[in-house]
């Protein structure tokens, strides 16, 4: 297993590898790319990059460890995720969702909001793509490529995060909240106040926990999956961003911004085990 980390500053791509909690190689991209979100594709081992830049989504070939390809989308690119066996971008400029063929890399269409989407999160078994947006939860069937349902909130909606095993899904917002929606019925089921500014979010399905990056209080909250109840937290020397935790569930890695490395932390202590320097500013971090 890898470890893969966007360093937005860098721009770069660092490879760290997972039994030895080594930084591999630190993959270095084109002055233009600016990486923040991404999205692997292990079975044709390529990393799919947007950039907010200059819209344009890069293609990195990770046995060549070079750009293979480009496809302009236009706009302020956020965040991008593969389904089945197209890919979904949401762009911010436009207020949609950009969709392009993952064999031909050509266009299959676009979804059009009306709202503008950041944080897109994608429900495999359901073929369900749910999306958030500045106000509003979206929920678009990938099959008929259309919005099958949609709840507006009160709250300035960032990045989501979909439950699998409580078929919840968490909302971290601008306004200092995390929204905690019913899978199921699309209804707010609780709105968690402990929060300066909420950003990653990511589940432990071995321990039963959830893990989201504070920003503002320069720590990880830490939840009781099952009732979303806060029951401790992990205080970092640094400003925690990304998140990850290992397939396994025994670690959890998180991006500091401002010391530029990934902290290694125990799921069973929440001690740091190991922080590994990597590029500047390292935002999303992606095991596989």
């Amino acid at each position: 297993m890898k470890v893969y980390i966007s360093n937005y500053l860098s721009k770069s791509i660092s490879i760290i590898d997972y039994d030895t909690l080594e930084q591999e190689v630190e993959i270095n991209l084109d002055e233009s790319i600016y990486p923040h979100h991404f999205c692997i594709d292990k079975q044709k081992n390529l990393i799919y990059i947007p950039s907010s830049s200059d819209g344009i989504i890069y293609i990195l070939d990770l046995k060549e460890n070079k750009i293979l390809d480009t496809v302009s989308a236009g706009g302020n690119l956020s965040q991008i995720v593969l389904c089945n066996e197209e890919l979904y971008i949401a762009n911010e400029d436009s207020d949609s969702i950009y969709i392009l063929d993952r064999e031909t890399l050509t266009p299959v269409g676009v979804i059009n909001l009306g709202y503008t989407p950041h944080g897109l999160d994608f429900d495999k078994g359901a073929n369900k793509l749910y999306v958030s947006c500045i106000n509003s939860i979206v929920c678009v069937d990938v099959e008929k490529k259309q919005i099958i349902n949609k709840l507006d909130i009160d709250f300035k909606a960032w990045h989501i995060r979909i439950n699998k095993e409580n078929e919840d899904i968490y909302i971290s917002t601008l306004d200092g909240n995390v929204v905690i929606i019913d899978l199921k019925n699309m209804q707010i089921r609780d709105v968690l106040k402990e929060f300066l500014l909420p950003l990653e979010i990511r589940f432990n399905y071995k321990n039963k926990k959830v893990y989201i990056a504070d920003l503002g209080y320069k720590n990880i909250k830490i939840l009781e999956s099952a009732t979303g109840k806060y029951v401790g937290k992990i205080k970092v020397d640094g400003i925690p961003q990304g998140l990850e935790v290992s397939e396994d569930g025994n670690f959890l890695f998180v991006s500091d911004t401002q010391n530029n490395s990934i902290k290694v932390y125990s799921c069973i202590t929440n001690q740091l085990i190991k922080e590994i320097k990597v590029g500047k500013e390292p935002t999303t971090i992606v095991c596989m």
